[in-house]
């Protein structure tokens, strides 16, 4: 999975959000919606720490920026929202 991937998930997510936000009337049903959302980007980040885990990045893999750099880089990223 590269960067440009990882990006566009990220994207989709916020573009969910704010269609759930536009299109929710009750207030119950967008607190529901979010929460939904917030679940599905505790189980991506989730998948992606272990897959970190896993994959046990070395020194060497982050430095060339190979596929497991730009794991740790989107973990990182999710982390930080």
């Amino acid at each position: 999975m590269d960067d440009d991937t990882l990006r566009e998930a990220i994207r989709i997510l916020r573009e969910s959000i704010r269609r759930s936000v536009a299109h929710a009337e009750p207030k119950k049903d967008l607190i529901d919606r979010i929460e939904q959302l917030e679940a599905k980007l505790a189980k991506a980040v989730d998948a992606l720490d272990e897959a970190v885990y896993l994959l046990r990045p070395d020194e060497k893999d982050m430095m060339r920026q190979a596929g497991v750099y730009r794991i740790v880089t989107a973990l990182a990223e999710l982390k930080g929202l």
